[in-house]
């Protein structure tokens, strides 16, 4: 990326090597998650950073300060699980409040959300991404290693439409085998709820991720739009490389 050599100049940029202008940021809080997700962490897993060695929040507010000087108006808190950094609601009033943010939203595995959702509302977070990968208790049990995982995220589901987020996203990671006959399901779920779900392949990256395989969602996307009669929609704020369907009628 260039344009980090004008910081001192009101007109300066950050811009990737294809001409684009960086609008969106990303800000890890914590590695640390009260999960233990197949696809995502060895089991046995002890490496997470120190707390002494995480960014204070002064620190990270006055990143994201620089990055809104240079053009950067979105942010997402993610982790790790966020909600477990704690007095978090703080750190995103204060993310909201700085000139140039716009947007704000957050990723979390949701356990913990039924009790912050309100606070992380007035706070100034609109927008979540909840993880959820199947209806099924014993699948959510099999693939998080938390026998409450699903109750308290259904829970935490509830909180967050109930204090007024909007949109709530539903990130579902495929796995053949596991979860990929759940899709349909999860699917109606969602359009009984309100909910954008967001169907995630799994990245082959390290041996915990290539030992569950990769499903391709070509053909399953096929197949939903059959089922649920789904055409293209184009989505706000639509900051990655998805591609959004919604019912026809």
């Amino acid at each position: 990326m260039n344009g980090m050599d004008n910081l001192g100049s009101d007109n300066a940029e950050l811009i990737d090597g294809f001409g684009r202008a960086i609008r969106y940021l990303r800000v890890g809080v914590t590695d640390r998650c009260d999960l233990r997700c197949t696809y995502c962490m060895p089991k046995g897993f002890k490496g997470f950073e120190e707390p002494q060695d995480w960014l204070t929040f002064e620190e990270i507010e006055r990143v994201v300060g620089v990055f809104a000087k240079l053009g950067a108006s979105r942010v997402r808190l993610t982790g790790g699980e966020p909600l477990l950094r704690r007095n978090i609601s703080g750190l995103a009033s204060r993310i909201a409040s700085l000139p140039g943010i716009d947007d704000l939203s957050m990723t979390t595995n949701g356990t913990t959300l039924a009790k912050h959702a309100q606070a992380l509302r007035d706070a100034g977070v609109r927008r979540l991404n909840i993880s959820l990968d199947s209806l099924s208790k014993a699948c959510v049990t099999q693939i998080t290693g938390r026998e409450d995982a699903f109750d308290r995220v259904m829970q935490g589901l509830d909180a967050a439409q109930a204090v007024g987020f909007e949109p709530i996203k539903i990130n579902m990671v495929v796995m053949p085998g596991v979860n990929d006959s759940d899709i349909a399901d999860m699917v109606e779920f969602c359009l009984q709820r309100g909910f954008v779900l967001r169907l995630i392949e799994t990245m082959p990256v390290g041996d915990t991720a290539r030992a569950l395989g990769t499903l391709p969602l070509t053909q399953i996307l096929k197949d939903l739009k059959q089922q649920f009669d789904l055409v293209s929609e184009i989505m706000p704020m639509g900051g990655g490389p998805a591609r959004y369907w919604r019912q026809y009628h």
